[in-house]
Parts: C-alpha cells; structure tokens; sequence
C-alpha cells in the first residue's frame, strides 16, 4: 500500500459514521453458552451506556460477584468457550514472519492497521484497533516491534498521527538492540524515519516518561510522548492498581492536549482518529488489559453520574475481543481488572462505605494463588 492509499484511507475514515463495526456475534458475559448478535446503531458505539446494546450489570452485582464466588473460576469458565470468529484473518497467515505468535494473537481483517512495509510490498503489521468508551478509534493495540518491522512501526505511528505511546515492555527487539533512544540527544534511524530523545523523566521508581522526536525525511517534525512502565513483572500482573490508574490518567491527559495542539496548527481534523497506541510484548494481554480498565473506568464514572453505576469486566474482555482476538487472556488480567476498577470506585466514592463493609475477597484467588 503506498503512502497516497494511506492517506485516501484515512481521507475515507473521516466520512465513516461514528460507529465503525456493524455486526458482531460473541459469547455474552451474562449467558456464556448462548451467542448474541449485535447491531449497532449509527450513533452507537460498542462501549456505551444506556443504549439497546450496552451491557447493564449493576455496580451491586460486580460486588456480589467478588464476595460470593471465585472470580478465577468464572474466567476460566468464560475462557472454555470458544468466541465466534466472524471476520477472516487472511493477512495475518500471508505474513507469519510478522508475528510473535502464530496462532494465538490472531489480527481480524476489520480491525486490523494497515501500514505499508516499503521493503516487502505488503501493508500488514500486527496491530489492531480498538474502540474506547463512547470513541472509535481510541486505541492502536500492537506487539513491541521486530527488527523487521522497527520503521514501519514508526510508519504506523506518523501516519495515524499517535502521538501518545504506552509501553509494557522492555524497549528493545528480538535482537537486543534499541529501538527507541536511550539518553536525551541520542538519534536511532530506521529507513526514512528517525527519532531523536528530547527529554525523559522519572516519574516513579518503576514508570518515566520521555520526549521523542520523530522525522520522516522530507516532512515535518513529530512529537512523541513515551509513557513506559517497568513495574509489572515478569508474570503476575500489579500489586498497586493505582500505578496503573496513574498511567491512563496521563495518557489521556496528553492525548487531549497534542490533540488541542495538532487541530489549533492544522495537522489533524475533529473528526479523525488520534489514537493512543498500547504496546507490550505479545500485543493481546497488558496492553489490552490498560484499554479495558480505561473503559470499565470511564463507563462507571458516566453511569454514575446518570444515577446507575456499571461495571462489568467480563462483557468488557468479550467486546474487546470482536477487535483483538484473545484480548486479556488470563484469570490474573480479569483479577487485577477486577480490583483496579473496584479501587477506583472507592477512590471516586462511588462505592459506599455499606457496600465496602459487605466486600469479602477470600475467594478471589485458589489456594492464595492465581489460576
């Protein structure tokens, strides 16, 4: 795909009605056996509230849910039935050498980014799109990069006009070698792309952020914001949910203001997506666990201020999975969903201090650990 399909592509995005899928059959959360079909409206998006399709589990039921069963176990249930595939995955098997993975992390034609590979002719890179609550686009889910596909990573990342990255993994590809600058004024160059670290700052003993600027030969300057974060471990997931809170906090702080600043100089329109790319090392489990809780969390806090809180992490995983097969694909990823979101209803004082008293998590692991 050459760089003028890019652009007809995303002139064509512009003209799409705001509700970008149509319709999707998957294992509801609320009835994992039986499948449902959803049609969206024009105007309606697939993470929304108080519309025909949005999912209705009441903050109430969430708390019932962590007290009276294992939470673990109803996973492992929903993870048992196989989710309905409707969309072909033909360029991910055209282009095997592109993925980490070459069964489990499989990438929808719908959903999929496309990105021309300048050196073997094709548009395939293992990313995809993901909606956020009431926004299409929000997010570009994606692999860290192989050393074959560093500048078309960076490719993906000028065209879509990303301008925010949140990284879960170590900045480095298959090789051992950098991808991204380590010190401030250090250049990395990648066919027609280079980038150059402006600025980087330690944030907390386990998260920095950093400045990068991206140039493609010929055109304007990009900046770049980096939001890495080191504290996850090697499997596990965090034992401060409020780490995570911190990030999509400044994410989508950043996001809103170099959007304000690229639409003040021109350099984006209202209408076109500004997506905020989530990366970690397979693509499909922390960087779609941080699209998840960004959902459950927006959603709660909206549904609260119309007088019903929802949260519901199942149907969240379900619907991000009609976009990035096999998103959050372990119980530890729907635990710490679940207390992420179950801390940031205390911390918002959505959950009273009558529902905090009947909380009981002696049954939210196995045998004190994950399963």
């Amino acid at each position: 795909m050459s760089g003028e399909q890019i652009e007809s592509e995303i002139n064509q995005e512009k003209t799409k009605p705001e509700s970008s899928l149509t319709i999707h059959t998957y294992n509801s959360a609320a009835n994992l056996t039986e499948h449902q079909t959803i049609l969206l409206d024009p105007n309606e998006y697939l993470f929304d509230i108080a519309t025909k399709n949005s999912c209705v589990r009441p903050l109430e039921n969430f708390i019932k849910l962590l007290s009276k069963s294992n939470v673990p176990r109803e996973f492992t249930s929903f993870m048992s039935v196989p989710l309905t595939r409707t969309r072909t995955v033909d360029a991910f098997f055209d282009n095997i050498e592109a993925n980490k993975y070459h069964e489990d992390v499989l990438v929808y034609e719908k959903t999929r980014v496309r990105v021309p590979h300048t050196k073997l002719g094709h548009d395939y890179i293992n990313a995809s799109w993901l909606d956020g609550f009431r926004e299409t686009r929000k997010f570009i889910v994606t692999q860290t990069p192989l050393s074959s596909t560093v500048s078309q990573f960076y490719r993906m990342i000028y065209d879509r006009k990303s301008y925010v990255i949140v990284s879960l993994a170590e900045l480095i590809d298959e090789n051992n070698q950098p991808y991204v600058p380590q010190k401030i004024g250090d250049v990395l160059k990648f066919d027609e792309f280079s980038i150059e670290m402006s600025s980087i700052r330690q944030i907390t003993s386990t998260y920095h952020s950093a400045t990068l600027k991206l140039t493609k030969e010929g055109q304007d300057t990009r900046q770049i914001i980096l939001l890495v974060y080191h504290g996850w471990g090697v499997s596990g997931y965090p034992r401060h949910p409020s780490d995570i809170h911190k990030i999509i906090a400044d994410m989508n702080h950043m996001k809103t203001i170099l959007r304000k600043k690229a639409l003040d100089e021109n350099m984006t329109e209202e209408k076109q997506p500004f997506p905020i790319t989530l990366m970690c090392f397979d693509g499909l489990s922390r960087s779609c666990v941080i699209a998840a809780l960004d959902i459950l969390c927006r959603r709660l806090e909206h549904s609260t201020a119309l007088g019903t809180p929802y949260v519901d992490v199942l149907d969240t995983i379900a619907r991000l999975r009609m976009l990035r097969a096999a998103a959050c694909p372990k119980a530890e990823h729907h635990i710490f969903l679940s207390m992420a979101i179950l801390e940031f209803g205390i911390r918002r004082r959505i959950i009273s201090r009558e529902m905090l008293a009947e909380i009981d998590l002696s049954g939210f692991v196995l045998s004190g650990e994950v399963k």
